[in-house]
């Protein structure tokens, strides 16, 4: 749909979500938001437009309450940020570990400190650790979603090289959480990947109280000139009146494991697959289209659904999975993405690229649903051009945890149903909302993933529900008996059109 070209709106929205903050409040940012940050009109799309229509599951963001970490034990200690079961890894840890700067720059005002913790960056992804403390609580009660805790947050912006981190990039990610009721840690993650970084460069974060943006804020002001990426506008003064940290970064330490490859493959579609880079923080290709002229609603979709319409195989015929992403484009029709990709690294020789189509089924043939029993692994669905594998499902207290693989050409999802042996969603009115997956876990060391469903029940204020029997480990595990996988149909591989790409 037609909006504004920028994840930061997206990342608003989806915090406001998650909070009891007054609807003036909302209000008052978003306007900002829609008017000051960004001039371009464009449009945007979420992950997997034609799957959403099919499927009846919701994929969620990145939560602050994800699943309790595995394998993490040895290197939890080298980024403190992931010694807390609540962290989300969305990047190897081992790679994080090797690459990662620790800065410890902090800054304190009225009571709150913003401290940089580490950053870690190569040519595709800048990432950016930071922790806010406070001298009081930001919370009572375990309350951590109110209107007051929101207040006492602060809202953090980060500039790198003087310009907006992230600005107009798809790809970007966040985490946080409460370490406890007087510490607050968060990670960015930005796809740098469509720039040209220099191996030196500069990171900035910007912090402001939460509360103050209840107010309206003047044209000029420091957030104003962030939102509009007018970074390097911003005086001493500004800053000094705000929450400031910076520090300077060195990437080329990660050079001796990058590689740029320039493509330059236009598939009949009319996307362009510019180049790959292969990086430790992960491979992506970055796609362009060319401007077409304005775009109607109906256009706009469907354009901004042709721009990860492709597969990749590498030279052993190994299909390289695609992961999830947003993708953005502007309103003239032109745009430039990153598309992350697993199975791949500074060896691989070739890269084929090969068109996907979608051709609607007949109605009531848009899926095929496929039913197993939880117990046994490996649990294997079979797909037209591959499958995907389960490997394991663990219960835990209000927690599903779904361990899985992909081997072969899956275009959307998976997508996953936690049933009972009526085949319905276990539980009553207050228990895990088996419908809503919170968090997909990818592990970039194993090439697998784990999807987490969360018990996440609020009251009419949106503050948690405290978990009780009915969510239980052995609540769940009585219910819960059925995993139903559903198979999209009408998407086919079009290796007649497919593209071969020396990368050596």
């Amino acid at each position: 749909m037609l909006n504004e070209n920028n994840s930061r709106q997206n990342e608003i929205k989806n915090i406001f979500s998650k909070i009891t903050a007054d609807d003036d409040m909302k209000e008052r940012i978003l306007i900002s938001m829609e008017e000051k940050e960004m001039r371009k009109t464009g449009l945007k799309r979420g992950k997997c437009i034609i799957a959403a229509a099919i499927c009846a599951a919701v994929i969620g963001a990145t939560t602050a309450f994800a699943a309790s970490p595995t394998g993490q034990e040895a290197l939890s200690s080298i980024i403190a940020y992931f010694q807390n079961e609540q962290s989300t890894p969305m990047t190897s840890i081992e790679e994080l570990a090797k690459y990662n700067e620790e800065v410890g720059a902090s800054v304190t005002k009225d009571g709150l400190t913003l401290t940089l913790d580490n950053v870690a960056a190569d040519d595709n992804f800048v990432h950016i650790f930071y922790t806010i403390t406070s001298d009081t609580p930001f919370y009572e009660d375990g309350n951590q979603y109110s209107s007051e805790t929101w207040d006492r947050l602060l809202w953090i912006e980060c500039g790198i090289n003087g310009e907006l981190a992230g600005y107009g990039n798809n790809n970007n990610k966040a985490d946080s959480y409460f370490a406890d009721e007087y510490t607050y840690k968060a990670m960015r993650k930005y796809n740098i990947s469509p720039e040209t970084i220099p191996d030196n460069f500069k990171v900035e974060l910007f912090g402001e109280m939460n509360a103050a943006f209840k107010k309206e804020l003047p044209d000029n002001s420091l957030f104003n000139l962030v939102w509009q990426d007018k970074v390097d506008e911003i005086t001493d003064e500004q800053k000094a009146e705000v929450w400031y940290v910076c520090a300077d970064v060195d990437k080329s330490a990660a050079k001796v494991e990058t590689v740029t490859r320039d493509i330059g493959v236009t598939l009949d579609s009319g996307i362009i697959i510019d180049k790959a880079v292969f990086s430790p923080f992960g491979n992506q290709v970055i796609v362009r289209t060319e401007a077409s002229g304005d775009l109607n609603q109906d256009s706009s979709d469907y354009a901004l659904s042709l721009v990860d319409d492709f597969a990749l195989f590498d030279e052993n015929g190994i299909c390289l999975d695609i992961l999830d992403a947003d993708a953005s484009m502007a309103a003239d029709g032109s745009s430039n993405n990153s598309f992350e990709f697993l199975k791949a690294d500074l060896n691989t020789k070739k890269l084929t690229i090969v068109p996907t189509h979608y051709s609607e089924p007949k109605s009531g043939e848009e899926a095929t649903v496929i039913d197993k029993k939880i117990g046994e692994y490996p649990m294997t669905f079979e797909l037209k051009d591959g499958e995907v594998v389960v490997t394991d499902v663990r219960i835990y207290d209000g927690r599903v945890e779904v361990d899985y693989r992909i081997d072969g050409f899956i275009k959307y999802g998976p997508y996953f149903e936690l049933l009972n042996d009526a085949g319905e969603e276990p539980g009553g009115n207050t228990k895990v909302h088996y419908d809503r997956m919170l968090d997909t876990e990818v592990h970039h060391d194993t090439n697998s993933y784990t999807d987490v469903y969360t018990y996440d029940a609020r009251d009419e204020n949106g503050c948690p529900i405290p978990m009780d029997d009915s969510v239980s480990a052995e609540a769940i595990k009585a219910n819960f008996t059925t995993l139903r996988f559903e198979r999209i149909n009408g998407v086919t591989l079009d290796w007649d059109n497919a593209v071969t790409v020396d990368l050596k």
